[in-house]
């Protein structure tokens, strides 16, 4: 089980747990869990008021009951877990005492009868802000809890550089440094779509050799797909799914990455709930609806998404007059797609009207192109898919952590140049503009 917070949030909460460096100072986090995943995710920081204390010294404290269950109410309406929180002043290093386990064997039980979930603790040493965490599943016996802070980069399960050391990434490890790579082969990748840019960015991901990708698409290989989908053969037209193409392909390289397959569109065979552990997820799809989906998701479950495209133009002579790609990076603390224009409520609408409806509709002019095929080539497929491939680099092993990463990734094929594009949030936008979420469920 881990516990992902916001990063912004987490910076705030610990500068006010940690102000106060003569004495221990509490704190609560309610945290959400997705769906049957083991993943929580922090949805309330508060530090415990100052008349809230019944003791409140250097080495112990203690809290009215009344101002606990106060601040625990949400938890108990909505059945989330609860996570107490304490300071030990003057520490580098957190650990938990043997008051801490006292305490905790008194009040763990009292959350569990008054809500169902998984519970646990948090020490914070002051001096240095570094966290130490546990949790209970059942009221019995606590387990580490890895505490993941998202923001511009993520939190990587630390595996030991030695025990992952292999020969054949000695050259990669000179870019990225043993401990880059041994967050690669902790790292877990969503990539949903494996078409044009997904099947290119499945095979950098394999050869990078990241730990686990869970690959998402519902679609068999058709003929067309065969110039662009790597290591698909003409045996595969109309008998092969893409996923079972891309698990192929890591098989066969045989870095050891773990593939998860999931054949079906995202949103209905293919639940979000089956993103929820993942680090870093990669959008290939060419559709609206998922793309709306892992917009949301990105927020709600505090995973980043890099969403990527490419779009064409030709003229009546078979000529190439438009050519453009994206890679869009959003999650906590970026703007999200729809900001940024790339949700369109008339695809979306159009993509959730039935064949019959569709057509009539388009007959009468209503729809335009709602299902019409694009312009695909591999090599504008490459381009993109390598600059998202990249960004997810930057997140996850923070090779560039001196200079500021691209929100968004512009490229022109024609004039063979890449923008940087910014764009503030709107501090309207329901989804990435810090509106209060504390209502709202995870679907």
């Amino acid at each position: 089980m881990i516990l992902r917070v916001d990063a912004s949030s987490w910076a705030a909460f610990v500068s006010q747990l940690t102000e106060e460096q003569q004495l221990e100072t509490a704190g609560v986090i309610l945290a959400q869990r997705l769906g049957d995943s083991n993943v929580l995710v922090a949805r309330s920081l508060a530090v415990v008021p100052k008349d809230a204390y019944e003791v409140r010294r250097a080495d112990q404290l203690r809290l009215h009951p009344i101002a606990i269950n106060r601040m625990i109410r949400p938890a108990r309406d909505r059945g989330w877990s609860v996570f107490t929180v304490h300071t030990h002043p003057g520490a580098v290093h957190p650990w938990f005492s043997d008051a801490d386990d006292r305490g905790d064997a008194r009040l763990m039980p009292s959350f569990h009868s008054q809500i169902p979930a998984a519970h646990g603790s948090m020490v914070v040493a002051a001096e240095s802000g570094h966290v130490l965490a546990r949790v209970w599943e059942t009221p019995r016996a606590p387990a580490p809890l890895p505490v993941h802070v998202v923001g511009e980069q993520v939190a990587v399960p630390r595996l030991d550089p030695g025990a992952v050391a292999d020969e054949r990434f000695a050259r990669q490890e000179l870019a990225l440094g043993a401990e880059g790579q041994a967050r690669l082969a902790g790292l877990h990748v969503g990539v949903v779509g494996l078409g044009g840019t997904g099947s290119v960015a499945f095979a950098l991901l394999t050869h990078l050799g990241v730990g686990q990708i869970t690959a998402i698409d519902g679609d068999l290989v058709e003929a067309s797909n065969l110039p662009r989908i790597l290591s698909a053969v003409r045996a595969d037209v109309g008998q092969t799914m893409k996923v079972d193409v891309a698990s192929r392909y890591a098989a066969r390289a045989g870095f050891g990455t773990r593939v998860n397959q999931r054949r079906g569109m995202l949103g209905r065979e293919a639940s979000l709930e089956t993103l929820a552990g993942c680090d870093v997820v990669l959008s290939c799809v060419d559709k609206h609806t998922p793309r709306a989906l892992l917009n949301r998701f990105s927020y709600d479950a505090l995973v980043p998404v890099i969403d990527m495209g490419s779009s064409f133009r030709v003229d009546g002579s078979g000529i190439v007059v438009q050519g453009s790609g994206r890679v869009v990076t959003i999650g906590p603390g970026r703007p999200c797609l729809a900001c940024w224009g790339h949700i369109d409520p008339e695809r979306l609408r159009a993509e959730a009207t039935s064949e019959e409806e569709l057509a009539r509709l388009g007959a009468e002019g209503y729809v335009d192109g709602a299902d019409v095929p694009q312009p695909s080539v591999i090599a504008f497929n490459g381009q993109v898919a390598s600059a998202a491939v990249t960004e997810m680099l930057r997140i996850a092993t923070g090779f560039s952590a001196s200079h500021p990463a691209p929100r968004r990734l512009a490229f022109d094929f024609l004039t063979g140049v890449v923008r940087r594009n910014t764009l503030a949030a709107p501090p309207t936008c329901r989804i990435c503009g810090g509106v209060e979420k504390l209502d709202e469920s995870y679907r």
